[in-house]
Parts: structure tokens; sequence; C-alpha cells
């Protein structure tokens, strides 16, 4: 009997959403226990990233994973520094920052207690270096670093999306990479990084815009609100509150108008309940409810 325990899957993504689906369910076809894929990516401002997201998101309805028909949380993560969400890596600051950002999270991965899958794969080189680099500070020996081998012929039939989920002849497959394990072998070395990362981040501007928003919702919009940002799906959020998800997500349609508005987004912008929760987390002490 397999008792391999319950693991996180972690990838960076540009404008290729099937790398993100190929690396998963090669690693469910080796039978990894894999409860949750989080994703790293830059602020959706380019179309190919926005539609990249989209198209994820479509693959997780509710986090369940249509495909392999199992329960697994999508979980996206906005790049970002102390001045807001990051577009892109232009020069040594923003590289410092998204190198900061990654460390942050895969510090947060492990304090969860489960054994990491960091695929190297998706968006510009320069995040998988900064990944690649990050992941020999944090990652330990029950962790796995990977690399996606998709063919060319099959790369360019998949490309944009247009290929989510590949055959076994098809000849996409994980390659485990080997890294030095620096932090496992070297702890003080973990530990500095960590301090590092616990030194004071100014607060983005991006906070007025979420108490903005909250000051401007009704109490039943603030609810559905303050549930999502703490974790949970419309259909649970409409099981605590008592409400039909229709109803959430009739708030939640509303919640997005008044974030289109204060972000000064284009009206028919997409916007996902992931989108909110991961702009009003960082800020969720002031989200109190009556």
């Amino acid at each position: 009997m397999d008792y391999r325990p319950a693991s996180t899957m972690i990838a960076t993504l540009g404008g290729q959403p099937q790398v993100v689906t190929f690396a998963l369910d090669a690693l469910l076809t080796r039978g990894e226990p894999i409860v949750e894929t989080v994703v790293i990516h830059f602020a959706p401002h380019d179309p190919r990233t926005r539609q990249a997201l989209e198209r994820l998101d479509r693959e997780f309805p509710n986090d369940f994973y249509a495909y392999a028909k199992r329960s697994i949380r999508l979980r996206r993560i906005m790049l970002r520094d102390h001045q807001g969400p990051l577009v892109d890596i232009v020069d040594e600051r923003t590289a410092e920052a998204v190198r900061f950002h990654i460390a942050e999270i895969l510090r947060l991965e492990k304090d969860q207690g489960r054994p990491l899958h960091v695929v190297l794969a998706g968006g510009r080189r320069i995040l998988a270096l900064m990944l690649f680099l990050t992941a020999i500070v944090y990652l330990d020996y029950s962790d796995h670093l990977w690399h996606l081998y998709t063919p060319r012929p099959f790369m360019e039939l998949a490309r944009d999306g247009q290929r989510m989920h590949a055959r076994p002849e098809d000849g996409v497959r994980l390659i485990e990479v080997p890294f030095p394990h620096w932090g496992a072998d070297f702890p003080g070395l973990r530990q500095l990084s960590s301090m590092q990362l616990q030194q004071p981040i100014p607060i983005s501007q991006d906070i007025g815009r979420c108490r903005q928003a909250w000051q401007r919702l009704t109490p039943a919009r603030r609810r559905v609100l303050y549930w999502i940002v703490r974790g949970e799906r419309p259909q649970q959020v409409a099981e605590r509150l008592g409400i039909t998800l229709k109803t959430v997500d009739s708030h939640l349609e509303d919640i997005k108008a008044v974030c289109r508005e204060i972000w000064e987004l284009p009206p028919d912008q997409s916007l996902s309940y992931r989108d909110l929760r991961e702009w009003f987390r960082p800020f969720q002490t002031f989200m109190t409810l009556d």
C-alpha cells in the first residue's frame, strides 16, 4: 500500500497554461497525491497571461480538477513588491523583488508540512532560474524538482492552451532535476534567508484601494468577500452563510464590478474569486464583520 503523504505542486506561468496541466497529469500518473497546485505569475496585464489564467480556471471549477475527477485546489499567486503587482522583470530592483517573493512563497509552503513538487516550466526563463535558486535553499530531501519535456511537434499543437492534456504517445514527460539541498544540509543558510524575509516591507498602495472597495460593499457582500479571502470556495461560503450558490455568485459579480472601477480596469476584463482573494489577502486584518 502506498503511504505517500498529500503533496503540493508549484509551477510558474506565462502564456502557456498547458504546462501546468501537463505537469500535474504526469505527477498524478506517477501516483503522487497532489491536493494543491500553486501557480506563480506576473500581473495579468498581458492578454496572453490573462487568457492563460482564465483557461486554467476552467480546468479547476470550484477547486475540482475536472480532468482527473478529483479535488485539487488551484491557488494563483501574483508576483508583487511593495509598490504593488509586478508586470515583468525589467531591472535589478524587480529581479530582487521576484526573488524575495518566491522565497517567501516557498517558505510558507514548507510551513504547511507537505512535500513539494516544483516544476521549472512556464513563463520567462528568469522565473525558472529564480525558482531554482530559491528551491536549493528551502527544499529538503522530501521535495522534488522537475523539468517538463514536451516534444517540439506536440508543443506546437498545444500552444496557447489548444491542448491542455497529453496522451502517452505524445511524449510529454517529467524529468527529475538533481539539485543541491543547501538549506537542508546547512540549516543556518535557510535561517539566514528566513531572517531576511522577516524584515519589514512597506505596505503597497493597494491597501488604499482595498479599503476603498471594502467600504463601498454592503454587509452581505462583505461577508462573502471575508470568507473568500480566508480560503473558502463559493460553495463553502454559501453553506457557511446559509444562502444559495447563485446568491454568492451574484455578490461576487457586484464585488468585481466595484473592484474594476477602483482599479480602473476595463468593464469586460475577466476576474475570478481567486483574483479577489489574492488582492485582499495581504490586508485582511482590516476586514472585520459587524
